[in-house]
């Protein structure tokens, strides 16, 4: 199945509820863009990674590994052990859908109170700035949206 597909349907509700705008990146990146930051979702030999955009600087931070320190043993209900890197990447798509929707609404609704928690966390990487194949990405669906390019976003880190 196509990456982007998977990415839809194991955060359909996360995309329904917050109204994020889904955008193909690239093959191995999925954007999903609120209009006060956007989360992307990277495809790699190891499995995915998740990174937060801030888009007042278009700078990123990877988040993944916090993501995880913050989830519980029961988002593994009924996943099946993978045996491949394809049902590994599947794997974790449906363990952080479950987990932004049960522990991160504050994340999931733009709000920033999570920040002060993932700067304290070990887990904290400095921002740095989001690549080409990104900006283009969000540069052509706000485009689309509004016709022009929209300045002035909230969030900070």
């Amino acid at each position: 199945m196509e990456f982007k597909h998977e990415v839809e349907n194991n955060f359909a509700d996360i995309i329904q509820e917050y109204q994020f705008n889904l955008i193909k990146v690239n093959e191995d990146e999925i954007m999903l863009l609120h209009p006060n930051y956007a989360l992307t979702i990277w495809k790699s030999r190891e499995g995915i990674d998740i990174y937060y955009l801030f888009l007042h600087s278009l700078e990123k931070v990877k988040i993944t590994n916090f993501l995880f320190s913050n989830y519980e043993k029961d988002l593994l209900a009924n996943i099946t052990p993978a045996k491949n890197l394809t049902d590994q990447i599947s794997n974790s798509l449906l363990i952080h859908a479950r987990g932004l929707s049960k522990y991160f609404h504050e994340l999931l609704s733009g709000q920033n109170d999570w920040v002060k928690e993932f700067k304290g966390n070990k887990f904290y990487n400095e921002p740095r700035a989001i690549n080409k194949d990104e900006y283009s990405a969000y540069q052509t669906i706000i485009k689309n949206i509004n016709g022009k390019k929209i300045e002035g976003f909230q969030n900070e880190i």
